[in-house]
């Protein structure tokens, strides 16, 4: 079910008469599930479409037309809003704060768009040369073993980042469909149109010691050319991705990790904490032991002309 301007009206009525009740709910909601979920929000408002687009759809509309009240912000109408889909009384499985963020992007159709894959894969058999093109699959990103990104790297110390993640995509391998035949060829994976933003989830084991931390960590960059993991068929010349924010987990609970105002920052809880530079983010995973575990990259040149088309309003 999609959020629309009915569900702001109620929200914002809601917001001020029941504050009370909202709270002792959300005391029998599990802690880490619910630090998890505050900070994929949080990392979500980075996104600079995620947020041009909700302002313009819903809350400048919503709050002109449904209250006075100037107290209500754009990030508490979607947050409750969301905590009344979601059930969070539960602590995550395993690698589960992405199951989380998908359980929400199902909650925004109106968004899906703007993460969306559609991914064509193709062989053509080494042997009898038969092609064979598969249906199209739809995600939201993609989702890499953190081991396997140390593993390459240790195989091809000079890759770079989005290098290794094509290596380990085209490690799939599948039999020849012709009848009599049964060669095993690789798969090449493919897309026509590129989206807004690209998602990538790591899966972490439980316990990686300190070591396999920076290993894996140390891997990341802030910057990935799309058609360098997948082949891209498409018109448009603008293939970079730029890094906007992370989800990472921090023992019991969650941070997200940003770039704002020409630097990286950490929020966690309620507090926030100015890091700098890149490889002050990398310093500050091995120091507190962070494992990031959601990225989102977005595209650097709809990037640039939301930001920009905001400075001239301003």
């Amino acid at each position: 079910m999609e959020m629309d301007p009915s569900d702001v009206k109620k929200l914002v009525a809601n917001d001020s008469s029941d504050s009370a009740a909202e709270e002792s709910e959300e005391k029998k909601l599990n802690a880490t599930s619910v630090s998890a979920f505050d900070m994929i929000l949080k990392s979500l408002w980075k996104i600079s479409v995620f947020l041009s687009d909700f302002l313009m759809s819903y809350v400048k509309e919503a709050q002109h037309n449904l209250t006075d009240d100037e107290s209500v912000h754009p990030q508490d109408i979607l947050r409750i809003f969301l905590l009344k889909k979601l059930s969070l009384a539960h602590p995550l499985d395993a690698n589960g704060v992405c199951d989380l963020f998908l359980n929400i992007l199902e909650h925004l159709p109106r968004w899906n768009s703007h993460f969306e894959v559609k991914e064509v894969s193709k062989k053509i058999c080494n042997r009898c040369k038969m092609g064979m093109e598969y249906p199209v699959e739809r995600s939201f990103g993609l989702i890499i073993n953190a081991g396997s990104l140390r593993v390459v790297k240790a195989l091809f110390e000079n890759l770079t980042f989005d290098k290794i993640l094509q290596i380990i995509r085209i490690d799939l391998k599948m039999p020849c469909d012709k009848e009599g035949c049964g060669k095993i060829n690789y798969v090449q994976r493919m897309i026509n149109k590129l989206p807004t933003v690209f998602t990538i989830a790591l899966e972490w084991e439980n316990n990686e010691p300190l070591g396999e931390l920076f290993n894996t960590t140390s891997v990341l960059t802030t910057e990935i050319d799309i058609k360098t993991i997948y082949l891209y068929e498409g018109d448009s010349e603008c293939t970079k991705y730029r890094l906007v924010s992370m989800v990472c987990s921090h023992g019991d609970g969650y941070n997200c990790v940003a770039y704002e105002n020409n630097g990286w920052v950490r929020h966690f809880r309620s507090e926030k904490e100015v890091i700098g530079d890149w490889g002050g983010v990398l310093s500050k995973f091995r120091e507190l032991h962070i494992r990031p575990e959601i990225l989102f990259f977005e595209n650097a040149m709809q990037q640039d002309e939301i930001v920009s088309g905001q400075k001239s309003e301003g």
